[in-house]
């Protein structure tokens, strides 16, 4: 069913095959209302669904859907919005298989999310104006959401790969929590990598101008980031299994990096200083089972742990200004 109010707006919507045993075969919904709206759908093979609505004027939606019982929901309210969904895969009898979910508010928003495999979930919600999201997931079960509040946000998720599928990874990123105020995001950037299995990794950012990046390769590893105020960094990679990594930052101009290679490491990141920052802190673990933590409270603080081997176990604490401590443990 197709419904448009206003003037110049376009809807194309293309179906092909279907199952005669399939309850539903395809449907799709497109409601469009303002001025110079497009949408474009396709769908392919059995069971697939899709509701695109688009308020205001020159929003553009773009939906492909190839497999069995795919769930596409696109609802964009403002000006010069675009929304992309790629689906594909077949999940058999399963419904739904791969959902996606993408709203946006505003103006200029762009989000584009690619699935492929089974019963993968993605969301993405944009408030705002000039924000930026992308997901590409190849697997199955993998769980990627996105959310920002706030302007000029850029926010990328990739679980698996060609050739390196991800499995029952959950990554979530959240850049503000309200449209203004001290709880919104503004020109801030996070990026987040899965390959492997049942991984876990999160971003919490407000604020103004923060960056964070994190990657993991290999099964059951967790990362956090969390940073508010202005100007953080945070880099955490982890390689192996069952590793932890946790980053928080607060206040402003704080830099933090954590590494971990190998198997049931433990890094904890925490920096603060009111009304000011600028600390740094690096830790590094190379062998299984290790222990870091760093605490640093005030001003042009530095941190440094290198860990060779297994089971060490370190804990840098620094409250005031201009300190500086490095621990390095070798096997």
């Amino acid at each position: 069913a197709v419904t448009q109010v206003g003037a110049a707006n376009l809807s194309e919507i293309t179906q092909e095959g279907g199952d005669s045993d399939e309850n539903a075969n395809h449907e799709a919904t497109v409601n469009q209302t303002g001025s110079d709206n497009w949408s474009f759908l396709t769908q392919v093979n059995d069971d697939n669904i899709a509701y695109i609505n688009q308020t205001g004027d020159v929003n553009t939606s773009n939906v492909t859907q190839e497999g069995s019982s795919h769930l596409a929901n696109v609802d964009q309210t403002g000006v010069l919005n675009s929304a992309t969904a790629t689906q594909m895969g077949d999940a058999g009898s399963t419904e739904p298989n791969n959902v996606v979910d993408i709203d946006q508010i505003g103006f200029f928003n762009s989000a584009n999310v690619t699935q492929t495999g089974e019963l993968n979930t993605s969301v993405v919600l944009q408030e705002g104006d000039f924000n930026f999201a992308l997901v590409e997931q190849v697997g199955t079960g993998n769980s990627g959401d996105i959310r920002q509040w706030g302007d000029n946000n850029s926010a990328f998720q990739f679980q698996g790969q060609p050739g390196f599928v991800g499995t029952d990874n959950t990554a979530v990123i959240r850049q503000g929590e309200a449209l203004t105020g001290w709880q919104s995001a503004q020109n801030s950037f996070a990026q987040q990598e899965q390959y492997g299995e049942a991984n876990d990794a999160s971003i919490t950012q407000r604020g103004n101008a923060h960056t964070a990046i994190q990657a993991q390769i290999g099964d059951e590893n967790e990362v956090k980031a969390y940073q508010g105020n202005d100007n953080n960094f945070s880099r955490q990679y982890q390689e192996g299994n069952g590793n932890y990594a946790n980053t928080q930052q607060y206040f402003s101009g704080n830099t933090s990096f954590q590494e971990q290679v190998g198997n049931d490491n433990y890094a904890n990141t925490v920096q603060t200083g009111a009304g000011a920052g600028q600390n740094f802190s690096i830790l590094t673990q190379g062998g299984n089972d290790n222990f870091a933590m760093h605490r640093q409270n005030g001003l042009l603080n530095g941190a440094s742990t290198t860990q060779v081997g297994d089971m060490h176990n370190s804990d840098i604490n620094q409250v005031g200004n201009n300190n500086s401590a490095s621990v390095f443990q070798d096997m």
